[in-house]
């Protein structure tokens, strides 16, 4: 490691420590900010350091396969399908009215491409859970409620962006037995990796019960994981999906073949969250361009913000309709309102494809950034408003 290299890793690493220490001080989300110190870090650290291909930017890309691979075991599809149908179709709708808010406005006014009308419907629950975690509701009806809403939408958003990025410069029939061809591959690959696991389990019982424990000192349950994720990452680059969506992928299958396996996740989450993913977060303000060429996109960023705000709000009525205040109906519908992990996923893969160039991929992130900036804090400031307004009667923020 040259110096340079050390001196850069050394700065990232303060940074990573003080930016979730600033953050609760000024009550914006920890990512947020790591994502705005990034980019201010980018002025002064020499772009040799992190520039694509290099020793830090590979370690923020490993970061965010792990952050892919968390989502995807925060997407319980049985709770999913178990859950509240009402739920579901809440979901379901929110996904479709912000896509054909997102095509009026976006592909018809501004005629942008369809990876910008996509980000129109992002909903994502990065973010909304470690705020309603914070308020310590998460275990709520109104948390729930909310959680399966944005996860609906989110999964539905995920297997509209792997068919948007297929579907760039290639026809229909291209596109469709493009796409027929990688679902039934993956399936093929989810189904095989399934039954490994599961003969695994079987044929070695006694080592998979380490994955149920917290004193194991091989880490095997931890290793195991690991070896799930990159074995998975690497099957699907071979039917050619995205990394990222392979891990995404990854962590569904983990959460459902192994289930709620709250010691691995705990420390792999521990293990991510120290580390990697802050990392993963700063280089990508690093390595975002912020030149004043991006001033000629601003009614593009300005008008997907207003797309990402405006469906949003139809969950005010449904949420006070299945019997919440209406402060916490609206904190919910402003907490979904800030897609951060799903735009930048979004940028990265078309960047990575060459649908983005690296101005309009700046572009998609400081959108998500700026709208990170303000949802979240107005959906948490409404989340005190309501504690403070039901304390003296002893009302519980879960029930509305």
């Amino acid at each position: 490691m040259t110096p340079l290299v050390g001196t850069a890793l050394a700065v990232l690493a303060v940074a990573a420590f003080a930016a979730p220490l600033l953050a609760e001080r000024i009550g914006i989300p920890g990512a947020v900010l790591e994502l705005v110190v990034g980019l201010a870090l980018g002025w002064v650290l020499p772009g040799s350091t992190y520039a694509s291909g290099t020793f830090i930017a590979s370690l923020g890309a490993l970061g965010f396969i792990i952050l892919m691979f968390l989502v995807g075991v925060e997407l319980d599809l049985r709770s999913i399908w178990k859950g509240s149908k009402r739920s579901i179709v809440a979901g379901v709708l929110l996904f479709a009215v912000s896509m054909a808010v997102s095509q009026l406005l976006l592909g018809s006014v501004l005629n942008a491409s369809p990876f910008w009308v996509l980000c129109g419907a992002a909903t994502s629950v990065g973010i909304t859970a470690p705020v309603l975690y914070s308020q310590g509701i998460l275990s709520s009806s109104f948390a729930k409620e909310v959680l399966l809403i944005g996860s609906v939408a989110e999964f539905i958003y995920i297997m509209a962006l792997n068919f948007v990025a297929a579907s760039s410069g290639h026809s229909l029939h291209t596109v469709a037995v493009s796409v027929g061809m990688r679902t039934s591959a993956l399936v093929l690959l989810t189904v095989a990796v399934s039954i490994i696991i599961r003969r695994l389990r079987n044929h070695i019982p006694h080592h998979f019960q380490r994955y149920f424990r917290r004193d194991d000192p091989l880490e095997l349950g931890l290793r195991g994981t690991f070896a799930l994720l990159f074995f998975f990452v690497a099957g699907t680059s071979f039917i050619n999906i995205p990394d990222v969506l392979g891990a995404l992928m990854a962590g569904i299958i983990f959460r459902t073949v192994m289930g709620n396996a709250k010691a691995i996740v705990e420390r792999l989450t521990s293990v991510a969250n120290s580390f990697f993913i802050p990392l993963f977060f700063l280089s990508v303000g690093l390595q975002t361009p912020l030149h004043l060429s991006i001033l000629g996109l601003l009614p593009l960023i300005g008008l997907v913000i207003v797309v990402l705000f405006l469906p949003r709000l139809l969950l005010i009525p449904y949420l006070m309709w299945r019997g919440f205040a209406f402060r916490l109906s609206a904190a919910g519908s402003m907490l979904l309102m800030a897609p951060l992990t799903l735009l930048i996923t979004t940028a990265e893969l078309g960047k990575a494809a060459g649908i983005l160039s690296p101005r309009t991929g700046a572009a998609m992130i400081l959108t998500a950034t700026l709208s990170a900036l303000v949802f979240p804090v107005l959906g948490k400031r409404l989340l005190l408003s309501e504690a403070r307004s039901t304390e003296p009667a002893g009302g519980d923020v879960s029930t509305g």
